[in-house]
């Protein structure tokens, strides 16, 4: 290996390996003889059924939603009359979703059947919903048959512009077969420009007496001018990295300016690597190759790119009574990991021959590994060797950051109170889990403060989590300090509670018996500490704290003070009736003073001064009046609502009807109640039996709809099953309704 420049360090960041939205453009794949695969469960599945006819470069398209769009083979020729029959060549067909042909080529347009790489797409840079752009590339054997009279050296680059809004949305060619550089053979890749505004096509000459790279913009305005680049001798593949910051070809690394579309400096030359092999993984970090090595035979290898040494990752060849082909392209799947096809040949017994899909996993951890033969195919055609093919995509709709070999999540600080044992559970979950403690199970319980930390194995990257565990205790030694004369208003008492801990607020509370319900507060006032003032209890009052803390959460103190004696003015709520409020029903209350000095005036919350006043009861609602006596001091009354029942009587009705129209208006099915129903189940079927609906929580509604699609005007079954809260009774209810559009 000869490195030339310094290689930039990497900036590593957490990235996920889901499927992204770009991603989702490459969920299908259709290549080699009428062959199939999904990824959109995550993996590669088996996905017939397929028109494709390929032999090498092929592309297949969907949108970030998944959905197959297009596939091609991008080109092909006529065959001469006599061809042998296992050797005529497809003409060049754009097949649709449908495996229908969207577009034939007729051995005239497009590019060659056997270029490397003979065809790459991506959606049009002015954002026009449905236009994407296809380009093909010419091979190097395009004059074995014949030579067009008008194609004298091939037909080099080209383009295609596909609108999927012709043809009922199945597509079409909207332009087609537009020259854009000649001569041009075998290669063809693109990456995204810096500033995202298009494309940077580039191809080359397969020329070495005066080779030339060949990179020409794709933008908002259409295709733009070529410009040419001298190089070394080329021939073959082509290959950006995912960030678009390199170029890969025939075992020479070139950096590349995907801000102005220049191929820069040489960094690095790898001359054991099979070129045409060749795949950068989704954080641009390592490049995976085959070499043919002493002894080893055909071998994976990946490079560091941060440092240029190797690592040997899979030997593809484990017998010398076999042959292993896996000269194919290597190309990123939408869920981050690299395939190849793969043979395994056995001359002496053809049958035994094994063709499938290969995957490497876990592509930029320490320990990558190799699923052979993932997906097996089926042999096609009269002899062993199968079409050595894959889709050919701009490898930026799969990147991602660089993550790191270790993932170290940010540490946590958690709070326990009065040494009561914590349990520390891990955000991330995996195969094993070691503890800075020796244990090995997926939680650690604690009860003493310190740093703790767990190590996660998982398919990939280990990930590190580590706890900084702290505890408070939340005793308290509260002492009466002083008292304050507050004129009409009598003692005021002064305390300190003595909390050590994180308070968020003291509320002080002081309430008198209720015959009838709750305990009635008659002061109520808050403290950003432990310093607290408060007027004298009456006798039969109770005083309580409740210490909101940061940490620890609510405490509920109930001190014993012997406090000075007042009790001219300590105003108090009273019910006017004896029956407990529930919850949207009106109620009355009256505010006394039992003790010496007049009320002068009321103020409740919402400026109303009415006393005696009659209020409406909302569950769980306080509400606040500031009392004034005739010294013109003031308190502030609480009434807590505590005693209003969150429900009075429970009903529920179900609609005859619905009316899905988008009016507002009957729009859609479930059990309509002024009470929340418990263990609640609901089942629609329609008039066949056939069940349309389901569901365990009564606030989702049937809208009319089954997977999107909206269903006929018809009567519907349903059966439904609820309970009411505080009763034990489970109400069946069970009949038909209908569905108006």
């Amino acid at each position: 290996m000869r490195v030339v420049l310094p290689f930039c360090t990497l900036i590593l960041a957490l990235a996920s390996t889901t499927l992204t939205a770009q991603a989702r453009q490459a969920e299908h794949w259709h290549f080699g003889q009428e062959l199939a695969v999904s990824f959109a469960s995550g993996s590669p599945v088996l996905n017939p059924p397929s028109a494709m006819d390929g032999f090498e470069g092929v592309v297949s398209m969907s949108d970030t939603s998944g959905n197959l769009l297009f596939y091609t083979n991008g080109g092909g020729r006529v065959s001469p009359a006599g061809t042998d029959p296992d050797l005529i060549q497809n003409t060049g067909i754009i097949w649709n979703r449908n495996h229908e042909v969207m577009y034939d080529m007729r051995g005239l347009e497009g590019g060659g059947f056997s270029a490397r790489q003979s065809a790459i797409a991506m959606p049009a840079p002015s954002g026009e919903r449905g236009i994407y752009y296809l380009f093909t590339m010419e091979e190097t054997e395009f004059n074995r048959d014949s030579i067009v009279a008008s194609q004298p050296l091939g037909r080099g680059l080209s383009y295609f512009i596909i609108d999927m809004n012709l043809n009922g949305g199945l597509g079409g060619v909207r332009t087609a077969d537009q020259r854009v550089y000649v001569p041009a053979y075998e290669a063809l890749d693109a990456t995204p420009m810096a500033d995202g505004t298009g494309y940077w096509i580039i191809c080359h000459n397969a020329n070495s007496i005066n080779p030339l790279f060949v990179v020409v913009p794709l933008t908002s305005t259409g295709v733009g001018p070529p410009v040419e680049y001298p190089t070394r001798p080329v021939g073959g593949k082509l290959e950006f990295s995912p960030d678009g910051s390199m170029l890969f070809h025939r075992g020479i690394l070139f950096a590349f300016d995907n801000a102005t579309g220049a191929i820069g400096a040489e960094l690095a030359e790898f001359p054991g690597v099979t070129a045409q092999a060749a795949c950068f993984t989704p954080d641009s970090r390592f490049l995976y190759a085959t070499e043919d090595r002493p002894v080893l035979g055909e071998i994976i290898v990946r490079y560091d790119l941060s440092n240029f040494t190797t690592q040997a990752i899979e030997r593809l060849r484990t017998a010398t009574d076999r042959i292993v082909i896996a000269t194919a392209p290597f190309q990123i799947g939408p869920n981050g990991n690299i395939y190849f096809i793969e043979q395994t040949l056995f001359p002496d017994n053809q049958e035994r021959s094994l063709y499938g899909l290969s995957e490497i996993n876990c592509v930029s951890s320490p320990e990558p590994s190799v699923n052979r033969y993932l997906v097996p195919f089926e042999q096609n055609g009269p002899t062993p060797f199968q079409p050595q093919t894959l889709p050919n995509y701009v490898d930026a709709i799969f990147a991602i950051p660089p993550v790191p070999d270790t993932i170290r999540l940010t540490p946590d600080t958690v709070y326990g109170c009065d040494t009561s044992p914590l349990t520390l559970r891990p955000r991330e979950t995996g195969l094993t889990y070691s503890w800075s403690d020796g244990s090995r199970a997926d939680t650690l319980s604690v009860s003493a403060a310190g740093t703790y930390c767990v190590t996660i194995t998982q398919e990939c990257s280990p990930v590190i989590e580590c706890w900084e565990v702290r505890y408070e205790s939340t005793a308290t030694n509260p002492t009466l300090t002083g008292s304050e004369d507050r004129g009409c208003e009598g003692v005021y008492c002064l305390a300190d509670l003595g909390i050590t801990l994180n308070v968020e607020e003291v509320i002080v509370v002081i309430s008198r018996p209720n015959p009838v319900g709750s305990p009635i507060p008659v002061f109520l006032d808050t403290f950003p500490d432990g310093m607290v003032a408060f007027p004298k209890p009456k006798e039969g009052q109770t005083l309580s704290f409740l210490i909101q803390t940061i940490n620890c959460g609510p405490i509920i103190l109930r001190p014993a003070f012997d406090f000075p004696e007042d009790d001219r003015f300590l105003p108090e709520f009273l019910p006017v009736t004896d029956q407990d409020p529930c919850n949207g029903r009106d109620f009355t209350l009256e505010i006394i003073n039992p003790g010496s000095l007049a009320i002068e005036s009321v103020r409740w919350e919402d400026g109303n001064t009415d006393n005696p006043r009659t209020l409406t009861a909302e569950f769980g609602t306080t509400y606040p009046v500031t009392v004034t006596n005739e010294c013109g001091d003031s308190t502030l009354l609480v009434y807590d609502g505590l005693d209003i029942a969150e429900f009075c009587e429970c009903e529920g009705r179900v609609p005859e009807l619905i009316t899905p129209n988008g009016d507002g208006t009957n729009e859609k099915f479930r059990l309509f109640s002024n009470c929340p129903a418990e263990s609640y189940t609901l089942i629609i079927f329609n008039r066949w039996g056939q069940q349309v609906f389901t569901s365990t929580n009564q606030e989702e509604a049937w809208d009319g709809t089954i997977n999107g699609t909206y269903q006929n005007t018809d009567t519907y079954l349903y059966r439904m099953a609820f309970r009411f809260p505080g009763s034990e009774k489970v109400e069946v209810r069970e009949g038909q309704f209908s569905l108006i559009r």
